[in-house]
């Protein structure tokens, strides 16, 4: 009787053990686009507190994080945007120029790590703004997503309504064009 409690109590705990490796995504299962969910973890982190410097037009991390050959992509956009750091910033700083007052939620923060070898953070949440042309608030749900290649962003794809980025560029156009006297 102790013998068959012990096989039990040993099949019970190979059994959880295995379970354990599914649960925490260690077991491949052959699908190059499966792989670990972490939302706590460091890249997670890093990408959190880039948003933030970003809202406080801060690109102090630029030089730390972001690849030479980094490419920022916008979902209304079917061409890269800014490419390397230097572009990447002027990009960031053209958005300081139209709106004031830019914050993020807190939003939902998760690191993929793929079997492919393929690491993305991804940021889903709201940005938050004030038009410096339209005085208008604004409210954008916004996805952002970061690919990482060892401890570097190489790509960053936005996903947001522009509507309103085109509205206060048109804006400080209309603007602009009503200092000029003929």
């Amino acid at each position: 009787m102790k013998k068959l409690l012990m096989y039990i109590s040993i099949s019970i705990l190979m059994i959880a053990c295995v379970e354990s490796k599914k649960i925490n995504g260690e077991l491949n299962n052959g699908d190059p686009f499966s792989g670990v969910v972490n939302a706590n973890d460091d890249k997670a982190k890093i990408f959190q507190n880039n948003i933030k410097l970003f809202s406080q037009n801060d690109f102090s991390y630029v030089s730390k994080y972001l690849a030479q050959n980094f490419t920022l992509k916008t979902a209304t956009d079917t061409t890269v945007v800014a490419n390397g750091p230097e572009e990447a910033i002027n990009y960031w700083k053209n958005i300081h120029t139209i709106f004031d007052e830019i914050s993020f939620e807190k939003g939902l923060l998760q690191t993929y790590y793929q079997n492919n070898g393929d690491v993305w953070t991804s940021y889903f949440g709201t940005l938050y703004a004030k038009g410096k042309f339209t005085g208008n608030d604004i409210v954008i749900p916004i996805d952002a997503w970061i690919k990482w290649e060892n401890d570097k962003i190489i790509q960053q794809i936005d996903m947001l309504d522009s509507k309103y980025i085109a509205e206060e560029i048109e804006a400080s156009i209309i603007i602009d064009l009503s200092l000029i006297h003929i």
